[in-house]
């Protein structure tokens, strides 16, 4: 039941890291923005400052920048999570990290690689605006709202993003569950490896997608979404919450 935790126990705390920094820098990127051309039209003397609440385009930009920066720790995490989980031999994540290290070098952490960033931009894009609306909805405000209206919010945003892109997810992870010939090999033996193969690997995402269609139908999109719906609410209610917290205790 807990096979292929540690990657992610060690991957999202890098990931969150990077997403909600670099979230929280484009947010203030477009308050600079904004702030300028108040000061352009003086409609803000130099030493005031203006009550900026970005607009919800403006956070799901933001969102969606932060998920293209974070693919950088969730490539590589999921790829190791999904291996050790579909290996039928114990191995542990280190030891399918150095396998991949040794088969294809660094770059081999991140197969499936373009896959992820499709899925990560969008969906953290919604998952901000989401979250966002949600609080404005609740008229939530971090430093006086109630825990209840921040776990709402931050559990719906967990669920619609996570359903808004699920079909991608499911191609993501059959393309990082596959073994692909090491790309140093030639083409002769690559095409051999294919031939000797019980399952012949996809060559490209359009493969992927058009080879599980004909294969198992438009629901093979959808395989699982249950469980990921059920698990997206209460960890993100708990992620965006503890946000909340400790940047109010940092005094934001």
């Amino acid at each position: 039941m807990f096979k292929g935790i540690l990657a992610p126990v060690i991957g999202l705390a890098g990931l969150n890291a990077v997403l909600f920094v670099s979230y929280g820098s484009i947010l203030r990127a477009f308050e600079k923005q904004h702030i300028d051309g108040m000061k352009s039209l003086d409609l803000l003397q130099e030493n005031h400052t203006s009550n900026y609440v970005p607009t919800l385009t403006e956070v799901y930009l933001a969102g969606f920048g932060a998920g293209v920066a974070g693919f950088l720790f969730s490539a590589p995490t999921e790829l190791v999570k999904i291996k050790d989980q579909v290996s039928r031999v114990p191995k542990g994540s280190w030891q399918i990290i150095k396998e991949i290290l040794v088969r294809d070098g660094f770059r081999g952490l991140y197969q499936g690689g373009w896959i992820t960033i499709i899925r990560d931009a969008p969906s953290y894009g919604v998952y901000f605006w989401v979250y966002e609306g949600m609080k404005r909805l609740l008229e939530t405000d971090a430093g006086k709202s109630n825990a209840w209206q921040l776990l709402l919010a931050g559990g719906t945003a967990g669920v619609v993003s996570w359903s808004s892109i699920y079909p991608i997810d499911v191609v993501k992870s059959r393309l990082q569950m596959q073994v692909v010939p090491p790309a140093r090999v030639s083409s002769t033996a690559a095409h051999a490896h294919h031939s000797n193969s019980p399952v012949r690997p996809y060559t490209s995402i359009k493969d992927c997608v058009i080879r599980s269609y004909q294969a198992e139908g438009t629901s093979v999109f959808f395989r699982g979404l249950g469980p990921a719906v059920l698990r997206a609410f209460p960890v993100n209610a708990v992620t965006f919450f503890t946000y909340e917290w400790m940047m109010d205790m940092l005094g934001r």
